[in-house]
């Protein structure tokens, strides 16, 4: 009985580290064109820039010729999270990313939207 017990910990502890080592880090950096067709039209669309600068990543949304600097940039497991203030309030962003696009959500007080994004060629 004991021997089944350590041959399934064994088992269980080499399917976690597989799976651990699966989940590769994506390399955010780079200009995304972002969509979030719930905001308002002027926020709608636009590119997000993200550089590294020593081992902290910053983060830039563009609109046009309008640019917002973000806060609070964090960037772990694949999830990129920072807060931009957009006309009187702070718009928390979390975005899963992937190669080549990103997928997540901006809350503010009215709510919570859907945004994506993909990575400009």
């Amino acid at each position: 009985m004991k021997t089944v017990r350590f041959l399934f910990m064994v088992m269980l502890v080499a399917s976690f580290t597989s799976a651990v080592s699966a989940q590769k880090k994506v390399d955010p950096t780079g200009t995304w064109t972002y969509e979030a067709s719930q905001a308002p039209y002027e926020y709608s669309s636009g590119d997000i820039v993200v550089t590294k600068e020593a081992k902290d990543y910053t983060v830039k949304m563009v609109l046009g010729e309008y640019e917002m600097g973000a806060e609070k940039v964090v960037y772990e497991k694949n999830e990129l999270s920072f807060d931009v203030y957009v006309d009187t309030e702070t718009v928390e962003i979390k975005m899963m990313v992937q190669k080549e696009s990103m997928e997540g959500t901006a809350s503010y007080s009215e709510g919570t939207i859907p945004i994506t994004a993909k990575k400009k060629k």
